[in-house]
């Protein structure tokens, strides 16, 4: 018997590090970007190192209401195609979202979605 329950507590234990090794990646692959903190936009976007294609867009996931980005405009399925003048394709998003999205609060960034097959220029000013 004393097997069995121990075989059972290992299983236990696995399963439960299993659970928060996924929570950590399914939390890893999108990145909340509140703008009440220093140089965000209050937008949801995927990171990680998958790469922008034109059949793997940069799409906005979320947009927190209230935000820099929700004041702007800038709304969930937007489909960012350009942030400051530089083209998104081909970036990893990690890049896009560390050093083309984030930058020092109260900086200017702008950024061209494609939205129901138009493109859009979004100004806004970076969190403070």
């Amino acid at each position: 018997m004393r097997d069995a329950g121990a075989t059972f507590m290992r299983r236990i234990s696995a399963c439960m590090i299993i659970a928060l090794m996924a929570a950590v990646v399914l939390c890893g692959a999108l990145s909340c970007a509140k703008d009440d903190r220093s140089g965000m936009l209050g937008i949801v976007v995927p990171v990680g190192k998958d790469l922008v294609t034109r059949d793997a867009p940069y799409v906005v996931t979320g947009v927190y209401e209230g935000s820099t980005a929700y004041r702007a405009g800038i709304r969930p399925d937007d489909r960012i195609v350009q942030i400051n003048g530089i083209e998104l394709e081909g970036l990893r998003y990690d890049h896009i979202y560390n050093n083309l999205l984030r930058g020092p609060g109260g900086s200017k960034v702008t950024i061209v979605v494609k939205r129901k097959g138009e493109l859009r220029i979004f100004d806004m000013i970076r969190g403070r």
